[in-house]
This record gives C-alpha cells, sequence and structure tokens, in this order.
C-alpha cells in the first residue's frame, strides 16, 4: 500500500508526537520519507507498505495534523478543501483525524474518512470511525515479557480497577465546568449545532460504578481510589511508580472496569486489551474502531449506560458462560486483538485489506 503524507503546514521541527500516530513511521529528521528502519520499528512490513511522495502514486493519503488545524484560517482550508476535490477526481480516500477529549464537528466529504477517539456514534455519519488510544506496549516494557500471565477461572471473579474516581462535589463541579466552557464556546462559534457535549463527572460515575460492585457479595473487588489524575505524580519517579500500579491492578485481576473519562473514550480499555485482560466496557453512545471486522461483545462484557445499575450481574452472567478453557482463550485474543489489530501496524493492515479487498 502506497501512502501520500502532504507535509503542507507541517513544520521541520514539529514534534512527532504531534502527528496522527499513522504517519509517524514515516517521520524522520522534520521529512516524511520511507525508510526501513524507521518502518521495523513502528512493526510495519517492509513490503507492505511505502510512503509516496506524490498524491498520484498512492492508495490512500494520510492528513499529518489534526483535522482541528485545516479549519484554523483560510490557507488550511482551502488546501484541505483542494485536496479533497482532487481526491475525488482521483477516486481515492483521504484519512484525518480529530485530537483531544472533545469530538469537534468536521466538514463532511464524501473522499473523508475522520478517525476519532471521542464524539458519539448516534450523532455521526458512517464517514466517522472509532479510533483506538495510541499506547505503547507496556507488557514487555515493564513486565519484561510478553507473556500476560493469563489468569485461571475462578466461580468468584476479580474485578480491578485503579484510577481517578472520587465523589468529591468539588471535583464533579470542575468537571461540569469544564464541559459548559467547551459547549458556550461551540455557541458562540455555531449556535444551532447537534454537537453540544452532555455534562458527565466521570471521577464522580466512576466512583458510584465502583460501589455497587463493592457491594456484591459475589465478586472480589481490586480497586485503588485515586483523587487526582494519574495520582498527581509529580515527578518521573512518581510516574513510574504509579504506572507500574497501574498496570499491576490490571495483571491482577480478572475484568478491569472501564468507563468513559473528560472525553466519550476509556484509555483504560485498550490498556485492559493490551494486558490480556478482559475490559467490563460501560458504553456511553462510544464510537469503537473496526465494528465491521471486530465482534466487540465478544471480547468484553458489554453494559448500557442505562443499565448500569446490572454492572454485577452482567459480569456474573458473562463469567457464567465461560468454561475455564474459554476464560483463558479470551484473555489472550484479547492481547492479539490488541497487538495486531488496534496497533499502528494493526490499523495500517486493517486499512489496507479494506482497500484491496483482502
Amino acid at each position: 500500500m502506497r501512502i501520500h503524507i502532504p507535509s503542507d503546514f507541517v513544520k521541520e521541527n514539529t514534534d512527532r508526537r504531534s502527528l496522527f500516530i499513522l504517519v509517524r513511521p514515516f517521520w524522520e529528521a522534520g521529512v516524511f520519507l520511507d525508510n526501513t528502519a524507521l518502518k521495523k520499528h513502528w512493526g510495519l512490513d517492509e513490503k507492505s507498505f511505502h510512503f509516496t511522495p506524490t498524491p498520484e502514486d498512492a492508495d490512500m493519503i494520510c492528513l499529518p495534523l489534526p483535522l482541528q488545524e485545516y479549519f484554523k484560517n483560510i490557507d488550511t482550508t482551502r488546501f484541505l478543501k483542494n485536496l479533497l476535490q482532487d481526491a475525488f477526481r482521483r477516486s481515492m480516500i483521504v484519512y484525518g483525524y480529530v485530537s483531544g477529549d472533545f469530538g469537534e464537528e468536521i466538514y463532511d466529504h464524501p473522499q473523508l474518512r475522520i478517525f476519532r477517539m471521542g464524539g458519539f456514534h448516534s450523532q455521526l455519519s458512517s464517514r466517522h470511525q472509532g479510533f483506538p488510544v495510541a499506547l505503547s506496549d507496556h507488557l514487555p516494557n515493564l513486565f519484561v515479557s510478553e507473556d500476560i500471565a493469563a489468569r485461571d477461572w475462578k466461580s468468584k471473579p476479580v474485578i480491578g480497577f485503579c484510577g481517578h474516581a472520587s465523589t468529591d462535589p468539588i471535583k464533579s463541579v470542575k468537571e461540569h465546568a469544564k464541559t459548559f466552557i467547551e459547549n458556550t464556546r461551540r455557541f458562540f462559534q455555531k449556535p444551532f449545532r447537534r454537537d453540544y457535549e452532555p455534562l458527565f463527572a466521570s471521577a464522580l460515575e466512576r466512583a458510584r460504578l465502583l460501589r455497587t460492585l463493592e457491594s456484591s457479595l459475589a465478586l472480589e473487588t481490586n480497586f485503588i481510589y485515586r483523587r487526582h489524575y494519574r495520582a498527581g505524580a509529580r515527578n518521573e519517579e512518581e510516574q513510574r511508580r504509579t504506572t507500574i500500579e497501574y498496570y499491576a491492578n490490571i495483571r491482577k485481576s480478572d475484568y478491569v472496569v472501564c468507563v468513559r473519562g473528560g472525553g466519550n473514550f476509556s484509555v483504560r480499555f485498550y490498556e485492559t486489551l493490551m494486558m490480556g485482560r478482559i475490559p467490563v466496557f460501560i458504553n456511553t453512545d462510544c464510537l469503537l474502531p473496526f465494528p465491521e471486522i471486530i465482534p466487540w461483545k465478544e471480547h468484553m462484557v458489554w453494559v448500557e449506560w442505562q443499565e448500569r445499575h446490572r454492572i454485577a450481574e452482567k459480569i456474573l452472567d458473562f463469567h457464567g458462560s465461560l468454561s475455564p478453557e474459554k476464560f483463558i482463550e479470551l484473555q489472550h485474543r484479547n492481547r492479539r486483538l490488541w497487538k495486531e489489530t488496534l496497533s499502528v501496524a494493526g490499523i495500517l493492515s486493517s486499512l489496507r485489506n479494506h482497500l484491496y479487498g483482502d
């Protein structure tokens, strides 16, 4: 697959981390190029993926900057619209992404596919596609092995959670205020839009769910409540310590509670899959990646937001449906799902298969 990445408006000193993750395997020393060693570092098949400097030779175009950046002024907007018109003439798809917690309303065009972590499924057209959170593989990084140390099935499953969860009303007010400010900005930008963010106090809602689970005698809970994001770590040593605690909590659990944060997506959801554990996914009208090829409900406990009061029952029903062998197999399947489909190499392979009909 030949990928063209337009470098217009990308500065030479741009930090790789600020670019769309799908273009990072082709960015080196301030330019986009086809570098075998760099592609190998990102796990890309050298024979399957190539950067091409000209759109005429490409199978797809991938925008390197967040889509919001292309609508900041007249020049960037004109550039994007001209690019899309040219792509339309060539019957070529242009892939871009929306960054940040809040899902921005983006110009809709038949040749544009919009990747996003946030946003609400019921509000978006089919051109908007879920995108996994970009993660380093912490399994070998922290535990010096790719062995997921699969857990054995027990009649009383262990439910894990380590993170920001609090019933402090001041924290709830702050979270609501953040959303209110964002909605006010959107109102003055375009009053009659339909993508206003609902008020959602994530720390409070998480705490309520955890309390519900703690009240169930049929479950064993493994919860670490944090009063602040990332436990308020202030230096590199604290960050490493709390990171190890966080992933050790996942590793020592059978299931992990995954509910949205400030944006309508859960980083913990992808981290749980990466670690080979089973998410308890609270669906708040989320946009998940590749639903046409991933049978998501087979990989996790699926709980609709409206049924969150039944979370313990849902976990027990799911757990009871698995034999000891299937329980271990699912843990390995979840690890493979993350590595083969939700990593950078996996995402590009999925796009390649879609383009070539494989």
